[in-house]
């Protein structure tokens, strides 16, 4: 008799799974990888791959980032609620994970937001950058905040 495909060793008379036991499957491996959002950019990044849309490096790197915690996933209601800010947060984490650097440049995070269908205009991506998000910019804004540190002209890395 065949075992349970969820790792209870469970003996089956048909099928793969115990009765519930592919619901117990899937929440471990969500719990392994953080929920059910991060495993979803894991398979994106299995499908891109196979694809051949990217290659075995940056499928690396995207299933380090989300094993690691350093690339944030959001649901498409969250992407409707969150900021400026956060968009910027959210695209460092993708392009530096892309391109395996620890830094970023304003055209990059641009492109980057406007593939993502962001609301935001090009004037207001480069002001938050430049200057409210960036730590060593002097403080013009009545609200500030340290998430960037400016390593040379148009090259930030996150703080």
């Amino acid at each position: 008799m065949p075992s349970c495909e969820c790792g209870c060793n469970e003996k089956i008379s048909k099928g793969q799974f115990s009765p519930g036991h592919d619901q117990k499957l899937r929440t471990s491996l969500e719990a392994d990888v953080g929920g059910i959002l991060p495993l979803r950019t894991i398979v994106k990044a299995a499908q891109a791959y196979f694809d051949g849309s990217i290659d075995d490096q940056s499928f690396t790197k995207i299933v380090r980032g989300v094993l690691s915690g350093s690339i944030p996933s959001q649901t498409t209601a969250d992407k409707r609620r969150s900021n400026c800010r956060d968009e910027i947060l959210e695209c460092a984490g993708i392009v530096m994970s892309k391109s395996g650097l620890d830094y970023f440049s304003v055209p990059e995070i641009i492109e980057c937001m406007a593939e993502r269908g962001s609301q935001y205009a090009e004037s207001t991506i480069r002001t938050h950058i430049v200057s409210r998000m960036c730590a060593n910019a002097p403080d013009h804004h009545a609200v500030t905040y340290r998430d960037l540190e400016r390593t040379e002209r148009g090259v930030y890395r996150l703080i």
